[in-house]
């Protein structure tokens, strides 16, 4: 059944991923393909009407002002901002991951499709884009990753967002370069913040193989999900006549798959090939 469900799952992913303009690849197998479309999914929002708020930091460039404005209409309209994303998405889209983002969850918006020097960056909600300040990035500005901050912004500004990562007061600062360094190596270190509060990294973190830590617990929630329904339903097969109304050698089953954005997960449903749908 693992194998049946793996299938069920590798064309979920494959049709999901033509939604962000990708195909399915062959090189980087199920696991691979998932960390990819759960990655790109919470780096690019999905199309929704949201309400934008303002930190105090935020202060838009005269320059780009016009831009911002449509940027704004866009998010409380509800389309699409995939083009305001990181250009990493179309000219590496299979290679492309986002430390920053990873780590922090911190996302970043250009003021224009063909991109910009000033980026905003943002905590993007299901109801709600925080936008929290505008810094350049680009060649020069390589500090702007670890710019700790936007972790300040949000620990002032909108506490609720990270207060079930917070860890117990420290003494010691955490610096650009201890951040820096820690990426590198692909380690999580909290976020030590000018009074002493402490966060755990407030996107999740990342693994040493550089890959976030969100989508790799992801693919474990997931993974779980497929392997109970497998094992429930070769366990219960034999009973197929008299629990599925049908003869077992007609009895199939198949598994279906939803994206919950609220928690970040994708979750399953299975259904036999007689309409009965089995949750666990």
């Amino acid at each position: 059944m693992v194998e049946i469900f793996n299938s069920n799952l590798k064309h979920y992913i494959a049709n999901e991923l033509k939604k962000q303009s990708m195909n399915y690849s062959e090189d980087l197998g199920l696991r691979g393909n998932f960390i990819l479309l759960s990655n790109r999914i919470r780096r690019t929002p999905i199309a929704q009407k949201r309400n934008v708020i303002e930190s105090s930091a935020f202060n838009c460039p005269q320059e780009h002002m016009l831009a911002y404005q449509k940027f704004i209409h866009l998010v409380e309209s509800g389309s699409s901002l995939l083009r305001f994303c990181s250009r990493k998405n179309f000219k590496k889209p299979y290679e492309a991951n986002d430390p920053l983002f990873d780590d922090w969850g911190i996302a970043h918006f250009h003021f224009a499709e063909t991109g910009t020097e000033q980026v905003m960056f943002a905590i993007v909600e299901p109801e709600t884009i925080f936008l929290l300040a505008v810094f350049p990035h680009g060649k020069g500005y390589g500090d702007v990753w670890y710019k700790k901050q936007l972790i300040e912004i949000v620990h002032n500004e909108f506490p609720s967002l990270i207060a079930h990562l917070k860890l117990n007061d420290s003494k010691k600062i955490t610096t650009t370069e201890d951040h820096r360094s820690a990426r590198k190596l692909g380690l999580n270190i909290p976020v030590v913040l000018n009074d002493g509060s402490s966060y755990y990294p407030t996107g999740l973190g990342i693994m040493s193989n550089k890959e976030s830590a969100h989508d790799n617990m992801a693919w474990m929630h997931l993974s779980r999900q497929i392997e109970a329904y497998a094992q429930y339903t070769s366990k219960h097969i034999e009973g197929a006549p008299y629990g599925f109304g049908i003869g077992i050698s007609k009895l199939s089953f198949s598994l279906g798959f939803a994206y919950d954005q609220q928690q970040q997960l994708f979750f399953v449903q299975c259904k036999s090939s007689s309409g009965v749908v089995i949750s666990l």
